[in-house]
């Protein structure tokens, strides 16, 4: 049986002839049941009408929600009201009018459709199952890619599916773990840079169709390198870190979208391999990088510090090295601008417990000076590392971490994490540059991990199955995409998740 039809213009003129019946009737189109009806009893006919009501009308009801008027009758286009009626005129004035009507479909036996049930929070997406040390980045466009080691991925839909790319020939299997990066221009030009082939020689390639194609440089720097980062900020300028030789980080320039390398300053000291992204604030000319400075010469203290580039400067001789007030991360470390050009960092240090908590800190000048904000709820206790710090607009700020409730030092003795169960979690704050910021603490995957978590050359084997980091960003839109590892305990194969997630700032309460 079809749901009764609100019928317009013409038709709605005929229900308008029959203004002074003061009511509003509803009739299926079924004219067996219209038959049935007129041979009812008025207390019949009214039980036959709420179940036709209940399981015919019901849609119609509440898509044609108006205010009751005499003038609006829905009825069914084979059967006008005055002839229906003229077969059953005892019944016209026990019809009701709408706004009567609705609230009896109670008693009828039907109730008010539930609200709906709101979606749950969206599961982590696989990414693949290739590569380790996934990095994050987004195009002009809304394409997404990932970086893992010698693999990229890519996601056209907002991250809800990923494909693996060909990817350049130089970026092949043979690479084994070769550090990489990725970054993309305003003109949505994707850069990939890697060490070709592992340990060996850096190199970039670009692609203008979504890593279809590429065009490669092989030899940007020669030798062996590590360790590399590139940030495309503008169409023409594009830059270039990698660690050479004795672990120096070499800078570079390039003024054609890739095509050629220049290299312009160095940086600090030998034997400082952990670097960090490289970041520029819009209208600046100084290129930032935050730095694990270990202190092996003798006038320098372990903590993060931030390399400061000026490319358009004469001389090889790093502009400024910055510190940070912050001590050292067990994995590379992070760093991220906000939309209003505010620098965050995130780190790790001890907490109360004897195990570590995240912090960060934000300058607002470039590195010059810094503020340092409390530790992240949840972190004071148990043990936090592999910490990642993503930016959006004024005191957005997220981090992604691994976390257990074990309480020991992760750069200790690793063995008392033998039977540690990690989990991956995600700090947000919409008020980080207050004094005291608001977080709110998700676990994004439990379970991701049992035992020690290290990276760097001070571990190998199972423990290091996430590399050196895990990453996440915060868009344009304040849309938060983050990816890390997680590894299947009984076969220790690794996969590499990823999660999109839309939150917007807590209402504030008003008196």
């Amino acid at each position: 049986m079809r749901p009764p039809v609100m019928l317009r213009g013409n038709a709605q003129n005929e229900c308008n002839q029959h203004e002074s019946d003061d009511f509003l009737f509803l009739a299926s189109e079924d004219e067996p049941l219209l038959k049935r009806q007129q041979s009812l009893s008025p207390d019949g006919f009214l039980t036959l009408r709420r179940h036709i009501v209940r399981h015919s009308l019901t849609k119609a009801i509440r898509k044609n929600r108006r205010e009751c008027s005499p003038s609006r009758r829905v009825f069914s286009p084979k059967t006008r009201p005055g002839r229906l009626f003229q077969s059953i005129p005892s019944l016209m004035k026990r019809l009701i009018i709408l706004c009567v009507l609705v609230p009896s479909l109670a008693f009828a036996g039907l109730r008010a459709k539930p609200t709906p049930t709101p979606k749950p929070t969206p599961t982590p997406v696989t990414v693949g199952v290739d590569g380790n040390e996934p990095l994050i980045a987004e195009a002009p466009d809304g394409t997404l890619y990932i970086s893992a080691l010698q693999h990229i991925y890519s996601s056209s839909n907002s991250g809800a599916t990923w494909t693996e790319l060909l990817g350049p020939i130089y970026a092949s299997s043979i690479n084994l773990n070769s550090d990489s990066s990725i970054s993309v221009d305003p003109g949505n030009r994707l850069y990939f840079t890697f060490d070709y082939p592992y340990a060996g020689t850096t190199a970039v390639c670009t692609s203008d169709d979504r890593g279809i194609t590429w065009n490669c440089n092989p030899a940007v720097v020669p030798g062996g390198t590590d360790r590399m980062w590139t940030l495309a900020p503008t169409i023409t300028d594009d830059y270039e870190t990698t660690n050479e030789g004795l672990y120096e980080t070499s800078f570079l320039h390039s003024t054609d979208r890739g095509s050629t390398w220049a290299p312009t300053s160095i940086g600090a000291g030998l034997l400082e391999p952990q670097t960090g992204p490289l970041l520029q604030i819009p209208g600046s000319s100084n290129v930032l990088q935050i730095t694990k400075i270990f202190g092996t010469l003798p006038q320098e203290t372990p903590e993060l510090k931030l390399y400061v580039y000026s490319p358009n400067s004469t001389g090889s001789i790093i502009a400024a090295v910055r510190s940070t007030g912050l001590g050292l991360p067990v994995a590379l470390p992070s760093a991220a601008l906000s939309k209003t050009g505010e620098l965050w960092v995130a780190s790790e240090e001890p907490n109360p417990a004897g195990g570590e908590q995240v912090v960060l800190a934000r300058s607002t000048n470039e590195g010059v000076t810094w503020s340092k904000l409390p530790p992240i709820p949840g972190t004071t206790t148990g043990t936090a590392t592999f910490t990642w710090v993503a930016a959006g607009s004024a005191g957005h700020v997220g981090v992604i971490y691994y976390y257990t409730p074990d309480s020991a030092n992760p750069n200790g003795d690793l063995t008392v994490f033998a039977n540690s169960t990690w989990s991956a979690m995600w700090a947000e704050t919409f008020n980080a540059d207050s004094p005291a910021p608001t977080w709110t603490v998700k676990v994004l995957e439990p379970n991701i991990h049992t035992g020690a978590i290290c990276a760097a050359s001070g571990c190998s084997g199972d423990n290091r199955f996430s590399g050196d980091f895990i990453s996440a960003l915060i868009d344009s839109k304040d849309v938060a995409h983050l990816t890390w590892m997680k590894e299947d305990m009984a076969t220790q194969a690794t996969t590499i998740l990823y999660e999109r997630i839309k939150s917007t700032p807590p209402k504030i309460k008003t008196k």
